[in-house]
């Protein structure tokens, strides 16, 4: 197991010096793989102290359609007058 700090960078002036601080916000939690199961990743944001996320890699699943792409449905005639506003 791995632990990675999670920062988000503030940008800030010192004596005429711009400098970035690089606020810890979480932790990433690395588990390594073992017994037949893959690496994994749990992230916790001190935004959420009671939610752990979990982290997967972006794959393409099988027959999956795309929520971007609407079903090919027949064209269907609206008459205007039928609409009620």
């Amino acid at each position: 197991m791995q632990r990675y700090n999670v920062t988000c960078p503030k940008k800030y002036t010192k004596d005429g010096v711009e400098k970035t601080a690089w606020n810890r916000v979480g932790t990433l939690v690395k588990f390594d793989a073992k017994d037949g199961k893959p690496e994994s990743y749990i992230l916790e944001l001190s935004m959420f102290p009671e939610t752990k996320f979990g982290v997967f890699a972006d794959e393409p699943k099988a027959n999956a359609t795309s929520p971007s792409v609407m079903p090919d449905y027949p064209a269907e005639e609206v008459e205007a007058e039928v609409i009620p506003f």
